[in-house]
């Protein structure tokens, strides 16, 4: 039995598969190593590799090997570049959770996250739960997806691409402030309004511990508003993984 290899297919395949690692090393979940094992983010990226290696077209591959370096190199950018965007937008969620913490009192207890293996704000920890798994609730690993085999059908990254990269990310940065802001404002107003409320019963009334009243009554409109308002996250974390999926798109 006679195995036969096309040089193309395997250039093209070894391409996809380097850019897909890439990718992956970036984008939540696989982007914890610690969680996730290193043979799981491998066979992932073969899969995906088998998938878009067959549309890469043959005219367009390297055909010398400084011309295959620089193409690996230009992959392994790429993907870097498509999967930092997600990271940095979807990681608007849990900076959201965490100004709850600090808004509400509950940066006292220590937590560790099960997928980073760190101390991390308790609501912070909970929201980041939540984004990853409306990632696969909601159908938002597929738009990741099509993003990423999107991405086969621009030019990889260069160096023309280093300028546009640098108004995305500046762009990025405020859409995933503002994000954050929007997600814990409601909940976070309330709360101020809570404070006020027993600053002036502290004023009228001095004979009550205000300090023993307020400190559950924060933690429990804290746990009430988070499971009221846990509703709109869906619809956040669509618009910003889409988002972000598009502002790769564009650097490229």
């Amino acid at each position: 039995m006679e195995l036969s290899l096309n040089a193309g297919g395997l250039i093209a395949f070894l391409l996809a598969f380097a850019r897909a690692v890439a990718w992956l090393m970036v984008v939540p979940p696989f982007s914890n190593r610690r969680i996730i094992p290193p043979i799981v983010t491998m066979c992932t990226a073969s899969g995906l590799a088998l998938l878009v290696g067959p549309t890469i077209p043959r005219d367009t591959l390297p055909t010398t090997t400084p011309a295959l370096i620089g193409s690996l190199v230009a992959s392994v950018v790429t993907g870097l570049a498509l999967g930092f965007f997600i990271s940095l937008l979807l990681s608007a969620v849990m900076s959201a959770g965490s100004m709850l913490d600090l808004a509400g009192g509950l940066t006292l207890p220590p937590s560790i996250d099960p997928l980073s293996l760190e101390q991390t704000p308790l609501m912070g920890q909970f929201y980041e739960q939540v984004g990853v798994l409306l990632l696969f609730v909601s159908g938002g690993y597929l738009v990741m997806v099509a993003g990423f085999i999107h991405s086969f059908q621009v030019p990889p990254f260069s160096l023309e691409t280093t300028a546009r990269l640098t108004s995305v990310l500046i762009i990025d940065l405020e859409v995933y402030f503002v994000s954050a802001v929007e997600i814990a404002a409601p909940i976070m107003v309330v709360l101020f309004a809570a404070q006020v409320v027993l600053a002036l019963l502290a004023k009228s009334a001095p004979q009550v511990n205000v300090w023993l009243l307020g400190f559950p009554l924060q933690i429990f409109l804290v746990l009430v508003l988070v499971a009221v308002g846990i509703s709109v996250l869906p619809d956040y974390v669509t618009r910003l993984l889409t988002r972000a999926v598009a502002d790769g798109l564009s650097v490229l």
